[in-house]
């Protein structure tokens, strides 16, 4: 009798530490997430990543994309952007191209840095102005033209916007990026009677 009823306490005794071995297990796990957090304060509060500008297309002058017959009846021809940036203390660039070729890269055709009144639609616009009856004016050859509106919130190298490393309070670091959009024309230009 002694020899069936050790089995039946074995069985016993190991069908209940199966229980308990896994409750301890389990409060070994989650004790061990109770590790003391550091409780140090942020000097600053983390400054929000850069978020892109936003050329404002109902208020992009000429509405039209294509152009065409300039210089027939139209001499001059005016190219406005205005623009939004939720960042308002970003400093916003407006780099015009006309005719950028990338096999020969050049700098851009004029560039306009837009005033900053706190606000994210920023006050002016980046305009450019082409008159054909002004001597060696840009698009006065016949033919099609690309005019090209870049609007950045950081230096552009090859068109492309830089990014910038960020220190953190902590000793590690981040990179913001740079942004930088885009409008663009086709003008035809014809040889008409500007000149």
């Amino acid at each position: 009798m002694n020899a069936t009823k050790r089995p039946d306490e074995k069985r016993w005794r190991t069908g209940r530490a199966w229980p308990t071995c896994a409750l301890a297990v389990g409060l070994g796990l989650v004790a061990g997430c109770l590790l003391p957090q550091d409780d140090t304060l942020l000097d600053d509060v983390p400054r929000f990543m850069n978020r892109p500008p936003r050329i404002i297309e109902t208020l992009v002058l000429p509405q039209e994309r294509i152009i065409r017959d300039f210089g027939l009846g139209r001499c001059e021809l005016t190219f406005e952007v205005a623009v939004e940036d939720p960042d308002v203390d970003d400093r916003i660039k407006v780099h015009w191209y006309i005719d950028y070729n990338p096999q020969d890269p050049r700098g851009p055709y004029r560039e306009i840095a837009l005033t900053n009144n706190g606000e994210a639609q920023r006050p002016d616009r980046g305009t450019l102005r082409i008159n054909l009856s002004s001597a060696n004016a840009e698009l006065s050859t016949p033919g099609q033209h690309l005019v090209e509106a870049l609007v950045s919130d950081a230096e552009l190298t090859d068109r492309q916007p830089e990014s910038q490393v960020v220190n953190l309070p902590d000793g590690g670091s981040i990179i913001d990026p740079g942004f930088v959009v885009s409008y663009s024309w086709v003008v035809n230009t014809v040889s008409g009677d500007c000149r």
